[in-house]
């Protein structure tokens, strides 16, 4: 179908008008440049302001309600996370251009995550014996990171199939965490490069 092509924005006329509009704006039709098969926020309102007012003013409810989902969604991470294992963390701080003190320091911290929400804003705050670090943010707007290894990062958080998808940008350089919930466990997945490192967490009670 041309109109849900992955190539085309949808097309808004006749009877497809409601229908195709609702599944490009709220479910599952591909976006070019988008790994996962649900459009991000940014590239529904991007869409939506190219529309004529009439079209426009519907789709902006469609997009604010996409928004509210995607918080009630993550709302499944909030609690404290203690990590119960780590592996190939030491290869990725070194990929990641951390010097060999701090990764010794790394290595030895079992850092506890704790997620919360409020007003649309996240804040995921990473506590450890190493050194204490806090992000708040909306999804899918950058903001200036500090990292624990003293990284100063433009980072993006989205949230995509599922998974809370973290990008962080500096010299030149990217690397993605990908957090998710698999059988009641916090699942990060650290990559950089072709070097990845998974750590799991689980709830503490």
């Amino acid at each position: 179908n041309p109109l849900r092509s992955a190539h085309h924005p949808p097309v808004f006329h006749g009877s497809t008008r409601n229908q195709i509009g609702i599944d490009w704006l709220t479910e599952d039709v591909h976006v070019p440049g988008n790994s996962s098969n649900i459009p991000t926020l940014s590239a529904r309102e991007s869409y939506v302001h190219s529309l004529p007012a009439s079209c426009a003013v519907c789709c902006s409810v469609l997009v604010a309600l996409a928004a509210i989902r995607e918080i009630n969604m993550v709302e499944a991470f909030i609690g404290n996370w203690k990590m119960t294992s780590s592996e190939n963390f030491d290869e990725y701080m070194k990929a990641l251009g951390v010097g060999f003190a701090t990764r010794q320091m790394g290595n030895m911290a079992k850092p506890n995550l704790l997620f919360s929400i409020e007003d649309g804003v996240i804040s995921m705050k990473s506590q450890s014996t190493f050194k204490t670090t806090e992000a708040k943010f909306k999804l899918n707007e950058e903001f200036d990171e500090t990292t624990a290894d003293d990284r100063k990062t433009k980072t993006v958080v989205t949230f995509n199939n599922g998974k809370l998808v973290h990008k962080q940008t500096w010299d030149g350089k990217t690397t993605t965490l990908e957090r998710e919930l698999k059988d009641g466990k916090l699942i990060a997945t650290c990559t950089m490069d072709n070097v990845v490192s998974v750590r799991t967490y689980e709830r503490d009670a």
